[in-house]
């Protein structure tokens, strides 16, 4: 009987663990330049140094940049594997008639995958 309880709390407890492992792999921090300034999903972002926390579901991914530890925006894009290797992190922009600029995608050298915004 004591045997059955130990393996029921060691099994509790390495559900548990394996849960916030998972949530925790889903989550990221880094570091992103953004050369330029312009829009993404809507949100204005200045040139500067932001972190970046993006958070995934399945192919959703939930980015919130913060720049001098306010938080600057919060979006939604389309998480897509690539079999590029990216050696940094990079923004990729298009430019409208009127000359100002759109980020279109952010690519994330580790892992090798890109978030891709909607306009």
């Amino acid at each position: 009987m004591k045997l059955r309880q130990i393996l029921t709390v060691i099994f509790c407890t390495v559900a548990l663990l394996s849960a916030v492992n998972m949530q925790a792999a889903r989550s990221k921090t880094q570091h992103l330049l953004v050369p330029y300034p312009g829009t993404v999903a809507g949100a204005h972002l200045a040139r500067g140094e932001y972190r970046v926390k993006c958070e995934t579901s399945g192919t959703i991914a939930k980015l919130t940049f913060v720049l001098h530890r306010k938080v600057i925006a919060t979006v939604e894009g389309q998480v897509v594997n690539r079999n590029e290797h990216y050696m940094n992190n990079e923004v990729v922009y298009s430019t409208k008639s009127d000359g100002t600029r759109v980020i279109t995608e952010i690519r994330f050298a580790s892992p090798n995958e890109a978030v891709v915004f909607k306009d």
